[in-house]
């Protein structure tokens, strides 16, 4: 075991390219490229529980070339996908921010069902469209599973008004690292496998999830990611850049409040000047009160 625990880490930058940076995810799963479909297709049809009725071949929409977008490095990066029969999907790997994630999605989920219809067709020709959320974190407290699946249906009985729109949630951060492989579910398996693929310490584990097969076309085009030194590189380019825009944000909303303050301590100094004024008090007092000169006491 610690051999094959080893050879994990061999000649690759996998403890430095972890699954959950939404780069490293789309570089895996979002490409236009045999590796990417298949193992696109293996971890949906594990999440949308398609054991048996699996997605056998996939189109992707947006197909990534990291090449062609350095200059997109601040771009949310979703997968766009159509199944042979149909369905039109939106996959994302999410960290960060998640107050107002849920409105993002659902706002994913109707940007699907308007292109799912084509122009002239009926209502009933309706594509499905399905939103898949994998998030690096916890965005439902109240709800233990790690997999959530939402409907469009009744509030109180759950009647579905239809079952065109669907949202999976996988989230992350509900994995125990503790718990044995062996009483994991399938999709428990690839959520721990998500979380832990690039952690050495936890690569014994990770290797038994790899044992009790499932996600071997995902591990494979991990492998190929993180054994590519180029990859690595503008991994850590988008990584900086992020770093370096999300300072220059905070930068300039801290100094967007102060310029604010400033105006504002500015005008209340202008509005007491101009009421001192107006009740007659000489202008030497009012200097001495708000700091400004006579003449500019004499223009208000």
């Amino acid at each position: 075991m610690a051999k094959e625990t080893k050879d994990l880490f061999k000649n690759t930058y996998r403890s430095s390219m972890p699954l959950t940076i939404d780069y490293v995810f789309h570089a895996v799963f979002g490409r236009d490229t045999d590796e990417s479909r298949a193992a696109l297709m293996e971890i949906l049809n594990i999440i949308l529980e398609r054991k048996d009725d699996p997605i056998k071949s996939i189109i992707l929409k947006n197909p990534i070339d990291t090449a062609e977008r350095e200059d997109e490095k601040e771009t949310i990066m979703d997968i766009r996908a159509e199944t042979s029969s149909g369905e039109e999907l939106d996959i994302e790997m999410q960290s960060g921010n998640l107050s107002i994630y849920p409105d993002r999605v659902l706002f994913y989920g109707g940007r699907l069902v308007n292109s799912s219809l084509q122009q002239g067709c009926k209502y009933d020709k309706m594509k499905k469209s399905i939103v898949v959320s994998i998030i690096n974190g916890i965005l439902f407290l109240e709800h233990e599973c790690c997999h959530s699946i939402f409907d469009v249906g009744e509030r109180k009985t759950g009647l579905p008004l239809s079952d065109r729109l669907e949202f999976h949630f996988l989230e992350l951060g509900k994995v125990e690292g503790h718990k044995p492989v062996e009483e994991l579910t399938e999709v428990e398996r690839l959520a721990a496998y998500l979380k832990y693929a690039n952690v050495e310490e936890k690569q014994d584990y990770v290797q038994e999830i790899l044992d009790s097969e499932g996600i071997t076309m995902t591990e494979n085009a991990y492998r190929k990611v993180t054994q590519d030194e180029i990859e690595h590189e503008r991994m850590e380019s988008r990584l900086k850049y992020q770093l370096q825009y999300n300072t220059d944000m905070s930068l300039a909303r801290q100094e967007g409040l102060e310029q604010g303050r400033t105006e504002g301590e500015a005008a209340a100094t202008i509005k007491l000047a101009r009421a001192m004024k107006a009740e007659g008090i000489d202008f030497k007092a009012i200097s001495r009160m708000t700091g400004m000169s006579d003449d500019d006491i004499q223009k208000l």
